[in-house]
């Protein structure tokens, strides 16, 4: 490979607009430091883990100040076995997801920053497009939260912020060694790679809120609008060979988005372990395969 991390959020002028597409369109520009900082963290980061798994030779995340994992108030303690952080939200359109969590005291607002493996200007990009960005609401202020074991609901643990991490938790060594997830998404990016293309991961949906219900509820077809745009400048930005969506949801989310973009590919199943059948039915597997060589049919 070209370079050791696989060209992993490089080149400064995609950087450069996509840092500040996030802060103009999702975030609010008060926070695009933050949001650069980040995107320093996962590239410095790219083969560190978080504390919780770190063994042997394997080296420590390393957090840039202010930008550590969900601290719940007035505890010294936090979640060691992630990378994602929480980012305040400020941007006019989506301030009201700050109000609301507090309101009803539910957090986990999820948002996934795009994250790309770049090579050269000579290699055409794949844009591969899931849904939105899921979140566990126990860990950041679920009403029936048990991660301390608490009996009843607690509102130290509530989140208001966005947790922030990218698609997949590509970000960090340990997300790219998990069997159901990361693994399989990582197996195929480097497949891809291998094949001469850039890649670049993103949400159609770019906010989780609490739950699928709950996001349901929330993206009004004003906040879709918005979604769409902000996609069709990445689309501008990046300029992809294809458009390739996973699973039926972001499928469809895509094609309300996009319309008939000749770039945009027919669907492909989620690429997990709780699609499996859905995995063989499309690919008419017989018997056991393995995810490498799943990883291989994707990419073909």
């Amino acid at each position: 490979m070209k370079n050791e991390n696989f060209g992993f959020c490089e080149n400064k002028d995609i950087s450069h607009k996509i840092h500040n597409l996030i802060a103009d369109n999702l975030l609010g520009i008060e926070q695009l430091s933050k949001i650069e900082r980040r995107y320093d963290d996962m590239r410095n980061n790219f083969y560190r883990y978080p504390k919780d798994f770190v063994t042997g030779d394997k080296k420590e995340w390393e957090f840039s100040k202010g930008l550590e994992p969900f601290i719940p108030k007035g505890r010294k303690d936090y979640y060691w076995d992630t990378t994602a952080v929480p980012i305040p939200i400020s941007h006019p359109d989506f301030i009201d997801l700050t109000a609301r969590t507090k309101e009803q005291g539910r957090g986990a607002i999820g948002l996934d920053l795009p994250t790309w493996f770049y090579q050269s200007p000579e290699s055409p990009f794949i844009m591969i497009v899931t849904q939105d960005p899921l979140r566990n609401a126990e860990w950041y202020g679920d009403k029936g939260n048990t991660t301390y074991h608490t009996e009843k609901y607690d509102e130290t643990f509530l989140c208001t912020d966005a947790v922030v991490s990218s698609p997949f938790g590509l970000q960090d060594a340990h997300h790219r060694e998990k069997g159901n997830g990361g693994k399989r998404m990582w197996l195929l990016v480097q497949a891809l790679i291998k094949r001469g293309y850039n890649v670049y991961l993103t949400d159609c949906r770019k906010y989780f809120i609490y739950s699928h219900a709950e996001s349901d509820k929330y993206t009004t077809p004003e906040k879709m609008e918005i979604y769409r745009n902000i996609l069709l400048e990445e689309i501008r930005i990046i300029d992809p060979k294809l458009i390739v969506t996973l699973g039926h949801s972001a499928d469809r989310c895509c094609r309300e988005l996009l319309g008939d973009d000749p770039r945009l590919s027919a669907y492909l199943p989620h690429f997990s372990g709780t699609a499996g059948h859905k995995i063989k039915d499309y690919f008419s597997l017989k018997g056991k395969t393995s995810i490498n060589e799943k990883a291989e049919l994707y990419a073909n």
